[in-house]
């Protein structure tokens, strides 16, 4: 499991944005995205997960992801889209 204190800093976010459900529930999505954060790979792993046939819900074998870690998931790839500097 990814500490609190590796995404906070990967990701350069705030404790407020800080993925709770995705922690709890998906640890693994969330040590795949801090894993993705600072690469081109991060994209498309983001499009996978919240596109209807994705990962991330739709399909008939499974049941998607709750509303709330969807909800973070889209908030990540808006923080990921913003332009970083690099070194910060």
């Amino acid at each position: 499991m990814i500490s609190r204190e590796v995404v906070l800093q990967t990701l350069k976010c705030s404790p407020k944005e800080y993925p709770k459900t995705l922690s709890e529930k998906f640890p693994h999505i969330l040590e795949k995205i801090v894993q993705l954060w600072n690469s081109p790979e991060a994209e498309p792993y983001f499009a996978d997960l919240l596109q209807p046939n994705g990962r991330g819900g739709g399909r008939m074998d499974r049941d998607g992801f709750p509303e709330q870690a969807w909800q973070e998931i889209f908030e990540l790839k808006l923080l990921y889209a913003k332009p970083r500097v690099k070194g910060r």
